[in-house]
């Protein structure tokens, strides 16, 4: 494995960069700061100057995650002018972002972290993710599209949907049903109906005139 060059200053971006690395090739069993800092080229001290331990290195890199993973959805959602279309279009790239990184995703919903509460770093990026899903609750909400339900509700509605959504397709459970559909087209429509219960009479009449989303391309 080639070790990534790095400037002053940055250390802590080329560790987490490397531990990126690791995850994906071998597993947060296989990650340690010493095989890190080997990779990087410094001392087996330097990356207790950023981490004080492997679970702190774990929260770090699952905080990155959830930054990736509001990008992703956000980037998604910023192609469309339509609420619903926004809201529609966050979860398609929620999922993607789930497909691209599975080793990623697993380890940020995952047990690996003890104590993730205790990360300051991780909770704020967490949130942020979270509030990113509430923001387009909300505007669908305010153009009157919507159940008349609290929008935290709907916001962990919709969440939760397309987070197990998500984590079955990344765990290869798509594949064991015999559905005559392609996962593509199964995690369209199972995305599709998971949006369709918030919707008032006047959001589902939007809803249907909203374009099919296609394969899901990555």
């Amino acid at each position: 494995m080639s070790s990534p060059s790095y400037h002053h200053g940055n250390l802590r971006e080329a560790l987490l960069n490397q531990a990126l690395a690791h995850l994906i090739e071998a597993g947060p069993e296989k990650l340690s700061l010493r095989a890190l800092a080997r990779d990087v080229g410094v001392s087996q001290t330097a990356p207790y100057r950023h981490f004080a331990d492997k679970n702190a290195l774990l929260a770090s890199l699952a905080a990155e995650g959830y930054r990736r993973l509001t990008e992703a959805t956000i980037g998604e959602a910023d192609r469309q002018q339509d609420p619903l279309a926004r809201l529609l279009c966050s979860g398609r790239g929620y999922i993607q972002f789930a497909r691209q990184n599975p080793e990623l995703y697993k380890l940020m919903f995952g047990p690996l972290v003890e104590k993730p509460e205790n990360y300051a770093e991780l909770t704020e990026a967490g949130s942020i993710s979270f509030q990113s899903i509430m923001a387009l609750v909300v505007g669908a909400a305010e153009a009157g599209l919507l159940v008349n339900e609290p929008p935290m509700l709907l916001a962990m509605s919709v969440w939760s949907g397309v987070h197990g959504i998500a984590s079955l397709w990344i765990d290869g459970l798509y594949g064991c049903v015999h559905s005559g559909l392609t996962d593509d087209r199964v995690v369209d429509g199972a995305l599709r109906m998971v949006h369709r219960g918030l919707l008032n009479p006047e959001g589902l009449k939007r809803f249907t005139n909203l374009p099919q989303m296609g394969d899901m391309v990555v």
